[in-house]
């Protein structure tokens, strides 16, 4: 029977950039609500004038933007959490499918508690459940795209 784990140097990169993933989700919980809402304002221009260009430009607010970054931050762990998943088993990594929505809501959790402790910050239960959505989500489009790939691969053998 063929190994069914990722090579090494797959598992130890995938690890990597999963703990810088959550590193940079953290830092940026650590940065005061000032200095974060500049940072959001630079997005809200671009999807403002974006939107715009369709006539929607008033749809687009600073909460909403704000909802996407969390949202957008935790779809990529969630898809480098499934990733870590598939390292140990790249048949069925939908096995851990329980580890994976653990450490992804731990995540989040962790994030929004970070937020409890920084001026003009608030961790919020509703941040927590968009957090976990976006770990969903971005742990269902990987599984997808796996499986896509698995029956490519299946297929071109033919």
């Amino acid at each position: 029977m063929k190994n069914n784990r990722a090579s090494v140097r797959f598992t130890a990169i995938i690890f990597v950039l999963t703990a810088l993933m959550l590193l940079f989700c953290w830092v940026h919980s650590c940065f005061p609500a000032s200095v974060s809402s500049q940072e959001s304002d630079g997005f809200y221009r671009v999807f403002y004038w974006f939107f715009g260009l369709f006539g929607a430009g008033q749809i687009v607010t600073q909460h909403i933007v704000r909802k996407l970054a969390h949202f957008s931050e935790f779809a990529a762990v969630g898809g480098l959490l499934l990733s870590c998943a598939y390292c140990f088993d790249r048949r069925r990594p939908q096995r851990y499918a329980v580890q994976v929505l653990f450490a992804g809501l731990s995540a989040a959790l962790i994030d929004e508690t970070i937020q409890l402790f920084i001026e003009g910050r608030a961790g919020m239960i509703a941040d927590v459940w968009i957090d976990f959505a976006g770990v969903v989500t971005g742990a269902l489009l990987l599984l997808a795209f796996y499986a896509v790939y698995r029956r490519t691969k299946r297929f071109n053998r033919k």
